[in-house]
């Protein structure tokens, strides 16, 4: 179980604690469904990583897997660089101060805007995903008019046939990323040869959630291949980006390979492929996201109800789940269920854990192993919930998105608040938001109360 938990986690007087803080007295303060971050635990992480792959290393933060501005500053701290997909993201990285030369944008299908927003801001790389991007990019800095032109890498599709989830494998046929070797190889001739961009180097990202270290190995050798009989094309020292995807453990005995591990098979791939002979001078780039954050991350309900199934056992229904979680809906994603009331009570009976949402998919854990005396009123938490959950967090049934929360040293510091009814109101122009009908005020509750019959 400690593999899950964040590193502060502790029991005492039958509570559980992290960062010195009683998760329960956490969830009184700040409410709940509640996302819960050990910024020890995230540090350490941060430290991990660069002591696995040393300075010279471009370590870049996976921004899909979470992003706040207390993360960002935290990565700029730490000399990291952080991979953005969206506009949105851009924004709050350039919100949070981050320094735009140390970001890279990707992204299927960058719209006009958001590649014209990066040009402008002067995002240091962008990552050319499809043949014709290369025009849309051209098109964007004509409509700009900056003299700041973007670093390229071409991202490259091969078949590395990854051992993951289909839905988070991102090589391979059929798969929507990047480019085949010939195409991509057409493309890198093409920016080299028109001299308006510099083709700094080529990425590629098999997948997400991948355990076997041989594969990072077949990743690093498939960058050489494809970069060595291209070598012109690039600058003196070639960027190879190789992508992130390392494992995070949800599940008490999972195993996963460490950072230093992932290190050593991706070093191990370009020794294997020759990568100082064929290459000469390169920069080594990784992108981890899951194993940087996940487990630094903890999600906390309350349960409202507890009721028995027909024939099914009991249920233990909570505040939150497909809205602010969707994995196990969407990938079947399987998590550790804690008590963190009675962390001390034997867990002696399994309860279905499910949310508030009128989904019949909304199953938090099929089966959890809890104390049989669990009740309405507890509060649970979810381990390993620090990625991909609150970045794919929706407003499914009205539901707000839950607020954020740092831990450390007996200190709590909310950095994301909770998203509440007016925020999942301000964008409907019919009840208030931008450009509302003037003189429309809100209704009280007392208003709306019915009469009683007389």
């Amino acid at each position: 179980m400690n593999r899950v938990l964040p590193v502060s986690w502790t029991e005492s007087e039958g509570r559980a604690h992290v960062g010195g803080l009683a998760l329960a007295d956490i969830a009184a303060r700040f409410g709940t469904p509640l996302v819960v971050i050990d910024q020890r635990h995230l540090e350490n992480r941060l430290a991990r990583f660069r002591a696995a792959f040393g300075p010279a290393t471009g370590l870049t933060y996976a921004g899909k897997a979470f992003l706040c501005g207390a993360l960002v500053r935290l990565l700029a701290r730490d000399g990291w660089l952080v991979d953005v997909v969206s506009g949105g993201e851009l924004e709050l990285v350039r919100r949070a101060g981050f320094s735009m030369e140390n970001v890279i944008l990707h992204g299927n299908a960058k719209s006009a805007a958001e590649l014209e927003r990066a040009i402008a801001y002067g995002v240091g790389r962008i990552v050319i995903d499809h043949p014709d991007e290369v025009n849309d990019l051209r098109r964007a800095a004509a409509a700009v008019g900056a003299g700041h032109r973007p670093d390229l890498l071409v991202r490259l599709n091969v078949d590395l046939t990854p051992e993951t989830h289909e839905k988070v494998r991102t090589v391979g046929p059929g798969t929507h990323f990047g480019m085949s070797p010939a195409v991509a190889a057409s493309v890198a001739r093409r920016i080299a040869g028109a001299g308006e961009w510099c083709l700094a180097g080529v990425h590629i990202h098999a997948g997400s959630q991948i355990r076997d270290p041989a594969l990072f190995s077949r990743v690093a050798a498939a960058a050489v291949d494809f970069v060595a009989p291209l070598r012109l094309c690039f600058p003196e020292t070639v960027e190879l980006d190789l992508g992130g995807g390392l494992a995070a453990p949800y599940r008490v005995g999972e195993e996963v390979p460490s950072p230093r591990r992932y290190a050593e098979a991706l070093m191990a791939g370009l020794h294997r492929s020759g990568a100082e002979a064929r290459l000469g001078a390169y920069r080594l780039i990784v992108e981890p996201g899951r194993s940087v954050i996940a487990n630094a991350g903890l999600t906390l309900y309350t349960i409202h109800a507890r009721k028995p199934l027909d024939g099914a056992g009991e249920a233990l229904a909570v505040d939150g789940g497909l809205s602010d979680n969707p994995r196990p809906s969407l990938y079947g994603a399987s998590y550790e269920v804690l008590n963190v009331s009675r962390a001390s009570g034997e867990a002696d009976r399994t309860f279905r854990v499910v949310g508030r949402h009128c989904e019949s998919g909304d199953v938090v854990a099929p089966s959890a192993a809890l104390p049989g005396d669990t009740e309405v009123g507890d509060v649970l938490a979810i381990p390993g919930t620090g990625a991909y959950v609150f970045a794919m967090s929706s407003r499914y049934n009205g539901v707000g998105r839950p607020a954020v929360v740092f831990v450390r040293d007996g200190a709590a510091r909310e950095v994301v608040r909770r998203e509440t009814d007016d925020d999942l109101l301000a964008c409907d122009l019919s009840l208030g938001g931008p450009g509302a009908a003037r003189g429309a005020r809100p209704v009280s509750a007392a208003a709306v109360r019915p009469s009683r019959a007389r």
